[in-house]
């Protein structure tokens, strides 16, 4: 994709984006009935995009022909709304070509790419590598700093070329640092830098942010736009409302993440399953500190 055909691209997919969860069933297999219901459920609070297999879907335990699935059925069920599908999980680099043309098939609108292994040791193969994986991809291509690898980070002027030259349309941004995010915008003019980071959202969406994928809008994506639109409309005391509730949900879901999220969905309204494929689950403080935030939201900004 070239850089101009970037640009127009990105127009389509800046803003507030749900993640989506995966449901299991008590015996780990995926409850897509309940997965059907909760896209549905995320799609109703409008959000302006879908991140469908991400680090919250707990995509690296789950083997290809799942996460081909959760893509396939998210895009089936968007209606216009743009998803994005992460497609080079596999550990081996030499399947990821297949990986990605298949991914693109599901139907999605776009390809997210991880730092394969610890190839960030070595930017320039890591740059080579992206180039390479975006030349191959019929959609835009979107990077993200995926903590699933060590290192995970892409260098501000790698992010720049990859962008002015072989038209990476943005990126997820997990340096957590407002000088990391501020860098990333700096280096790309035109591209849509998404922040992750619910204690610096602010001042990233005020240096330049082009749109928010967080672990928040798992289970409270309507949270996260009403602090988007307040902040992009202005309207100053609202968006510190909201991102005082970002932070604090923020930091009940890290006490049992993605169980705790589950938990949340589920008092929400569908009846998710907090099991998870990883060791971390959630415990009674957790599942307190979730119906504590549920009460100050619906409060203070209404959610249902």
């Amino acid at each position: 994709m070239s850089s101009k055909n970037s640009e127009v691209a990105a127009e389509r997919f800046r803003g507030v984006y749900a993640l989506l969860l995966t449901p299991f069933s008590p015996n780990k297999e995926i409850d897509w009935a309940c997965y059907d219901r909760y896209v549905d459920w995320q799609l109703s609070k409008r959000p302006d995009g879908i991140f469908a297999v991400c680090g919250s879907s707990e995509m690296e335990c789950l083997s290809m022909e799942e996460r081909l699935e959760l893509a396939r059925r998210a895009a089936s069920r968007a209606e216009g709304v743009p998803v994005l599908a992460t497609g080079n999980v596999q550990d081996d680099p030499a399947c990821h070509e297949e990986e990605l043309a298949r991914m693109a098939d599901t139907g999605v609108s776009g390809i997210v790419l991880i730092p394969p292994g610890n190839m960030g040791e070595d930017q320039s193969r890591l740059e080579h590598y992206f180039a390479r994986m975006a030349e191959l991809s019929p959609l835009p291509v979107f990077l993200y700093e995926c903590p699933l690898a060590s290192p995970h980070h892409v260098a501000s002027d790698v992010y720049g070329r990859l962008v002015r030259r072989h038209g990476i349309v943005g990126i997820k941004d997990t340096t957590c640092t407002p000088e990391g995010i501020r860098a990333k915008i700096e280096s790309a003019a035109g591209s849509l830098v998404f922040q992750a980071n619910m204690p610096y959202l602010r001042e990233a969406v005020l240096d330049g942010a082009q749109g928010i994928m967080a672990t928040t809008g798992t289970a409270a994506v309507d949270a996260v736009l009403a602090y988007w639109r307040a902040e992009t409309s202005r309207d100053t005391a609202t968006a510190e409302a909201a991102h005082e509730l970002l932070v604090f949900l923020d930091g009940v879901l890290g006490k049992g993440y993605p169980a705790a999220a589950k938990h949340l969905v589920r008092l929400r309204g569908v009846a998710m399953e907090t099991v998870t494929r990883k060791s971390k689950g959630m415990n009674g403080s957790a599942a307190q500190g979730v119906a504590v935030w549920l009460r100050a939201a619906v409060r203070m900004l209404g959610l249902t």
